[in-house]
Parts: structure tokens; sequence; C-alpha cells
């Protein structure tokens, strides 16, 4: 799984990221605070983002790494692994850091929900399952607490698929 926080949402002006995480089902998480890169010095930054997920920009400045670091560290612990998000502006934001750093994203990034169509789950499943991570995992709008949760949430739906005795 990954997530993304970012300097606001795009309906709310021309964001960009600032701290992505990977989470592995069932298994480790990893999380990168991005330092703005040059050309993001003029883009928006919105305090109800910054309300929300509790990095202020000289936080991200004095502590983020540089882009192209975060992009090849990021892409170094997906690699051979299947990425998804629930979200498509986690893709966005992955552009958005593959272009600061002058290339493409390393990775596609797939949406939660086609997978769990695929798996064949049903809504009060999701919904069950988001509420048990919700519940071990409340923390939100933190990038890795988020990916840990869409994690777990996933790892409760494919118990619930084994134990229908499918073949996942």
């Amino acid at each position: 799984m990954i997530d993304f926080e970012a300097s606001c949402l795009p309906d709310y002006g021309q964001s960009f990221p600032i701290e992505v995480a990977l989470a592995e089902v069932g298994g480790d998480s990893r999380q990168w605070l991005i330092r703005p890169a040059p050309e993001w010095e003029y883009w928006d930054w919105a305090p109800e983002a910054e309300a929300l997920h509790g990095l202020s920009r000289l936080q991200i400045e004095r502590e983020g790494l540089p882009v192209r670091q975060v992009l090849t560290e990021l892409a170094e612990a997906a690699e051979g692994c299947e990425i998804y998000a629930d979200a498509d502006l986690d893709a966005f934001w992955l552009e958005t850091l593959g272009q600061a750093a002058g290339t493409q994203a390393p990775f596609a990034v797939r949406y939660l929900g086609e997978l769990l169509v695929e798996l064949g789950v049903k809504r009060p499943q999701v919904v069950e399952a988001l509420a048990e991570g919700r519940r071990r995992i409340p923390r939100e709008h933190a990038a890795r607490d988020d990916a840990l949760r869409l994690a777990l949430t996933l790892q409760l739906l494919l118990e619930h698929v084994e134990d229908r005795g499918e073949n996942v």
C-alpha cells in the first residue's frame, strides 16, 4: 500500500507531495518526508491540510529528503511488489515526485477498489474491515499510519476470502 500527504488538495491549488509511506500486507512499512523541490517554491500550501497531517512547511524543508533520493528509495522498497492506493491522487503525487526528480514514476499505482472487485469482496466486508483497521490504527492523515491501515484492511479482507475457501 502507498499513501501520500500533500501541501493541499489539487482542488484547492497546485499541490505537491510532502510525505509518502509504503506498507506491506502483514509486513514492514517505511515512510519518507519530502523536501520541497525548487520548482515547488511558489506552489500552494494550505493551512487546512497542515492541520490535518500536522507537518509544517518548515519541518519538511528541514527534515525532508531530496525528491530524487525519496524516489530512488521508494522504488527500491517497492521493487517486485504490486502497489495499491485507495485514491488516484496517490498516483498523481507519485508522478509529481517523478517529474521533480526529472524522471517518470518508477511503478504503477493500482486502485485498491479494483483488487477488491477481483477478489469478490462485498461492501459489508469492506466496511467491517475498514472499521477494524480504524480501531487498531486510529491516527489519520499520517502517511505511514494510513498505509498501514490500508494494508491491515486488505489483510483482513484476504483472510475473509481464505475463510470462504477461495484461492487468492
